[in-house]
């Protein structure tokens, strides 16, 4: 098995995205206290277009991981203008994105990632970089404070009923 090279990357790389997207998709399908998620076509469309558009705006930095010319991870991290409430910086990152395939997590994908866009958070000068992740992501909640994210703010949905 050949190395893993993570590369920044443009939107020719999107189409090679599709089958991530789908494993991601189908995590977030199996965790607990989660609404259902959309059918897979439409995630996809939806995500493509957003990805297109961020790239596009130069918001977007898209980093994918290959292994033997397989895109097996990839990060799409976005960058915007810092909170009016928070010190945290004029322009600040979000990941918006990040996943592996099943039978690479552990491997060092996932850090391989992180490390190409905190570094392209700092080439930036920015000082604050975010994550979203759903509450009973356990796994993915460790990755991201063993890469130093601390818990700062919780968003709550209200659901109508």
């Amino acid at each position: 098995m050949r190395e893993v090279v993570v590369r920044e990357a443009g939107a020719e790389r999107i189409p090679d995205l599709a089958e991530l997207w789908e494993s991601l998709g189908r995590h977030h399908a199996s965790l607990d206290e989660v609404p259902a998620v959309r059918p897979a076509a439409e995630r996809w469309a939806r995500r493509q277009r957003q990805y297109r558009q961020w790239l596009s705006d130069g918001d977007g930095h898209l980093f994918v991981a290959d292994r033997d010319g397989r895109a097996v991870g990839y990060l799409m991290l976005t960058v915007s203008d810092g909170p009016a409430t928070w010190e945290v910086g004029d322009r600040v990152a979000e990941i918006e994105t990040m996943a592996v395939l099943p039978d690479e997590r552990s491997s060092g994908v996932g850090s391989l990632l992180m490390d190409a866009a905190l570094a392209a958070a700092d080439a930036a000068g920015i000082d604050a970089v975010a994550v979203g992740v759903v509450h009973s992501n356990v796994g993915a909640i460790r990755f991201y404070e063993r890469a130093g994210f601390e818990h700062f703010y919780v968003e709550m949905l209200r659901f109508k009923r």
